[in-house]
């Protein structure tokens, strides 16, 4: 059944506030413009989900969309500053194109934007091209950057309406996780776990599923990932690692383990309240305006027979349009040289298993970096109560 999500953002403002934190990045590193083209980078810039667009980004002033003229219809209403493209990779760079003009015209017209918009000898920021075009930019006159550390440092913050946004897919994480819960029973096979997932996911709202993983038994340790015609029995652990997009582009990151039946060994409550204990402490570390150096030396510690294994994961990474990004705290890799800044939302996961055991609980929660304690953002998605 539809499960109704209430809408307590502005699309609007969202917008202008993502193009503002995009433009407050360029100007920090002085760069003039963007032209740029990756799928979820325009999705954050012109609030649409749309294929093969590209966009030119001034420092000042709107985003210019190149647009195929079969999708301007759909495109114009929510973003009506749009033209035909300036490039198609799939058709300027061979002999039937005229002798590779295309790309050069790319060039050209970029230029003349650059000039156009007053910023002519400025960095020019790009993100991903073909080879001949990027080769004509670079015999150009522009000066070229890269532009996806400015859309990643733009992204890491997320604006009021975002954190609203993912408020309401705390809501989303509940019902698709409960259905997993609910539908739990020996004899279930992973596959038809993973397409209960789905439906609940879109029952809620939700806008795609990015990834979806459902482990049984054996197959939580080493973790398999996707699913697979395995049924489930009684008496051993089965965990979901649910990725999925929401509203307006953001995707979340979340995970739990449940027991099926009603006899659990020592062990298996042990590794499932070590696992618990373990998230929530390492929860409570992400503060605001604590060093990634200082947040790292105070996640908890763990026993060596269970560091190999939790040490393949993040600590914590960043989510947001893509499954991760800046921040990303591993503890595999020197801290990052910076400080966590509040409305970062992060992932904080665990898995716990001894190698060369099939016993495992994976558990990941989706937080909002706060001055003080964070808050988590799917405080009704359930754990299994029995073990905590």
């Amino acid at each position: 059944m539809p499960v109704e999500i209430g809408k307590t953002w502005d699309d609007q403002r969202l917008r202008r506030d993502r193009l503002a934190r995009v433009q407050g990045e360029m100007r920090k590193r002085g760069v003039g413009a963007l032209y740029v083209g990756e799928n979820s980078t325009l999705r954050y810039l012109l609030g649409i989900k749309i294929p093969s667009v590209r966009a030119f980004v001034p420092v000042e002033g709107e985003v210019l969309g190149f647009v195929r003229p079969r999708d301007a219809g759909y495109v114009r209403p929510h973003h009506a500053n749009i033209q035909d493209p300036i490039y198609d990779s799939a058709s300027n760079w061979g002999p039937e194109s005229g002798g590779n003009n295309g790309p050069e015209r790319l060039a050209a017209a970029l230029e003349d934007l650059m000039v156009e918009h007053g910023l002519a000898g400025e960095l020019l920021g790009i993100d991903s091209l073909d080879f001949p075009a990027m080769a004509a930019l670079q015999r150009s006159e522009l000066q070229l950057t890269y532009a996806q550390p400015i859309i990643e440092y733009a992204r890491a913050i997320k604006t009021p309406d975002e954190v609203e946004i993912y408020r309401r897919m705390g809501q989303q994480y509940a019902h698709a996780v409960g259905a997993f819960r609910n539908a739990l029973r020996p004899g279930i096979s992973e596959n038809e776990l993973a397409g209960i997932v789905v439906t609940a996911w879109y029952e809620a709202g939700g806008e795609e599923v990015a990834q979806l993983n459902v482990c049984a038994g054996e197959d939580m340790n080493p973790w398999r990932r996707w699913p697979t015609q395995r049924t489930v029995q009684d008496n051993e652990f089965v965990g979901v690692d649910l990725h999925g997009y929401g509203f307006h582009g953001l995707r979340g990151d979340a995970s739990r383990t449940f027991f099926v039946g009603d006899s659990p060994t020592d062990d298996q409550r042990a590794l499932y309240k070590r696992a618990y204990e373990y998230l929530q402490g390492a929860i409570d570390v992400f503060r605001a305006g604590r060093s990634y150096a200082d947040t790292m030396q105070a996640a908890p510690t763990v026993p060596d027979k269970y560091r190999e294994q939790l040490q393949n994961l993040h600590l914590a990474h960043a989510i947001g349009m893509s499954h991760s990004g800046y921040p990303e705290v591993n503890m595999r890799k020197p801290p990052l040289d910076d400080v966590l800044v509040e409305n970062q939302v992060l992932s904080v996961e665990c898995f716990f298993g001894e190698i060369g055991s099939p016993l495992a609980v994976k558990l990941e929660e989706d937080i909002v970096v706060r001055n003080g304690p964070p808050e988590v953002l799917g405080p009704n998605m359930p754990f299994d109560e029995r073990f905590i």
